[in-house]
């Protein structure tokens, strides 16, 4: 890696670096004064690396670590959540009208429908009842 290469890439703590030996390992710190980064290798202490043994260098989300494939990354990650924003604004204007609806004046309305039918009904009936009572006191009179 160049220096130039270095100092225009965007540099996270826990990023992998490969060396020019073929390992690849975790980024510890950052030193921009000196252009190294310090390493971790398993049952080693940690060690600074120059610039000029690094032969690739990984975000820790395996993609690109300059500005262009970061940005993109972000802006990828600002339409998710815009898309997760408009989703939930829908969801939340449903919810209010169903809120806004008034089941109650339906279901009084329903109630006095339904207790006129049955006081209309229960007329009807007292009515058929007093001719069943007239008949029969007639059929008496006739008897008699």
């Amino acid at each position: 890696m160049t220096e130039q290469e270095f100092d225009s890439q965007v540099w996270r703590r826990f990023d992998t670096v490969t060396l020019d030996t073929g390992i690849e390992t975790t980024i510890m710190n950052i030193s921009f004064s000196t252009r190294s980064v310090r390493i971790y290798l398993k049952d080693a202490p940690p060690e600074w690396v120059r610039f000029e043994r690094i032969a690739e260098h990984k975000s820790r989300f395996g993609g690109g670590t300059d500005d262009a494939a970061i940005i993109q990354e972000l802006h990828e990650k600002a339409i998710k959540q815009q898309d997760t924003i408009d989703r939930l604004r829908d969801e939340c204007k449903q919810l209010q009208e169903k809120a806004s609806k008034n089941y109650i004046k339906d279901l009084l309305t329903a109630v006095n429908m339904l207790k006129e039918g049955l006081t209309e009904k229960m007329n009807k009936l007292a009515k058929v009842e007093n001719g069943l009572k007239l008949i029969e006191e007639t059929a008496e009179k006739i008897n008699n």
